[in-house]
């Protein structure tokens, strides 16, 4: 037998009672679908019950008028409201409407969980399960392309958890315990589940036991992500729908993302090359999701073999991204840190960049903290200094000191005679003084090179074969590099 609104009314223990006239209760559920949307209509099939706190109802007669007038004319069962919730406190207009058209308006009391609806009239539908699946797996087909749309993974994940009213996850087949895309964690009663699955699988899985909800597993053509429902009666065409709306989904954001990549690369490289002006970096930055008042500079060494795009891509990590040969820099939201911590072996982190024109001081800052990253301090903070290279320039303002003490005079004979004494000077020492392979190197001849050297340390007045001022030397260098002005 069918179950109704009437049957509802009458099951003591749920506390429903009936805020429009006594008529239409005798209206067929074969759903029961919450919402807190201005239109649940879009969402559902006829002979749904449409389940609310009241969010989405408005306050004017008006709009009052037209919600239950969409809900009407879309066939519904009823509209089910949580009494002491988020309902206006008047909804005189809304129950004039809907005795109207003899459709029910129902109060069910705050302690009554929308779900014990759902399992009745789950329980109540068994037999009608087939009609259900056709009846879900055609509207999640006729509103797929709306769907795609959506914003990020977490709404569309949302989304579809409501119009399906049943468990669905995301998971990372790589590591099926991480969360992606900030969604809903996977529940470890799930999760050690998965334990002896193979996540290589290509086909649509069950996974059965005993008193527990039956796992479905869904692999995407979006390699590295699969697709988990836990429900005892769902079709296979409405998983194999689940699984084509997923790959799209994720097919063009992961495109989009990695385009954006690309984008924010060439804008970070401009902004540290001094290639455009401040208003056009505040012009830019929304474009691409970025507070820079909420942000960092990080620095991060990378490591072969690895796809960080894609990481960045799970991990919902959005910002201004450039990548160079073994590091990648980021101007980013700092709340990203904890898991680019766990994604990087080393990185470098400035203090809030808080202004744009502070970009280019928190690049140093970062810069500073990366070269004194090590496997003893893997992560390293500008603010914090706890380098454990303690020979090292701690502070911007230490750096230039250091610099211009020891290579200001060199440096400024490069810079007006084009000579390139310090970037000799640093083959040289880098190479331990090994004049032969230097000039190698340099692609000069051995003599040339010892002029260069003695025209260095008679312009520096230091001496490279006096192991004090090697030092003095190499340190200056470093100071150079984290000031930008030497190449690393």
């Amino acid at each position: 037998m069918q179950l109704t609104i009437r049957n509802l009314i009458n099951m003591p223990a749920l506390k429903i009672k009936l805020l429009s006239e006594n008529k239409g209760i005798d209206r067929k559920i074969v759903w029961a679908h919450t919402s807190e949307l201005e239109n649940p209509s879009e969402w559902v099939q006829p002979n749904y019950l449409i389940m609310t706190t009241g969010l989405g109802i408005p306050k004017t007669p008006e709009k009052q008028k037209d919600y239950i007038k969409r809900i009407i004319d879309a066939d519904l069962s009823g509209l089910m409201i949580s009494d002491n919730m988020s309902a206006p406190d008047d909804l005189s207009t809304l129950i004039e409407v809907a005795n109207q058209y003899k459709f029910p308006v129902l109060f069910i009391d705050y302690h009554t969980p929308f779900i014990e609806i759902a399992r009745i009239v789950h329980e109540a539908n068994k037999d009608n399960k087939d009609l259900i699946n056709h009846q879900l797996s055609k509207v999640l087909y006729e509103n797929t392309q709306e769907l795609i749309k959506e914003h990020n993974v977490k709404d569309l994940m949302v989304r579809i958890h409501n119009l399906l009213n049943m468990p669905v996850y995301l998971i990372n087949t790589d590591d099926p315990t991480e969360t992606l895309f900030n969604c809903t964690p996977v529940p470890e009663s799930i999760q050690s589940r998965l334990l002896d699955f193979d996540f290589k699988t290509t086909d649509i899985q069950k996974i059965y036991q005993k008193s527990s909800t039956t796992l479905h597993t869904i692999p995407l053509k979006a390699q590295g992500f699969m697709l988990i429902v836990a429900d005892n009666t769902i079709s296979l065409d409405l998983l194999q729908n689940l699984a084509l709306l997923f790959s799209l989904y994720l097919e063009s954001k992961k495109d989009h993302f990695y385009q954006r990549i690309i984008q924010s690369g060439e804008l970070l490289d401009d902004i540290l090359n001094e290639g455009v002006n401040e208003n056009y970096i505040d012009k830019k930055l929304p474009s691409f999701h970025i507070n820079i008042s909420h942000c960092c500079i990080f620095i991060a060494k990378l490591q072969k073999n690895i796809n960080y795009k894609k990481l960045l891509f799970k991990f919902s990590i959005n910002g201004l991204v450039l990548f160079k040969k073994d590091r990648v820099i980021l101007l980013a939201d700092k709340s990203h840190l904890t898991k680019l911590i766990t994604i990087f072996p080393f990185i470098g982190i400035s203090d809030a960049i808080q202004k744009t024109h502070r970009i280019h001081n928190a690049f140093r800052e970062a810069s500073l903290a990366f070269k004194n990253c090590s496997k003893e301090f893997p992560t390293q903070y500008y603010a914090e200094q706890n380098y454990s290279n303690q020979t090292l320039p701690k502070s911007i303002e230490e750096a230039q000191k250091i610099f211009d003490l020891n290579l200001g005079k060199l440096y400024t004979n490069d810079q007006s005679k084009n000579t390139r004494y310090i970037y000799t000077l640093k083959m040289f020492l880098e190479n331990d003084r090994a004049w032969e392979k230097t000039a190698k190197i340099l692609h000069i001849h051995k003599q040339t090179l010892v002029y260069r050297i003695q025209k260095i340390q008679e312009i520096t007045q230091r001496q490279l074969n006096i192991t004090a001022d090697i030092v003095e030397l190499w340190i200056a260098l470093k100071a150079g590099e984290i000031l930008g002005v030497i190449e690393e």
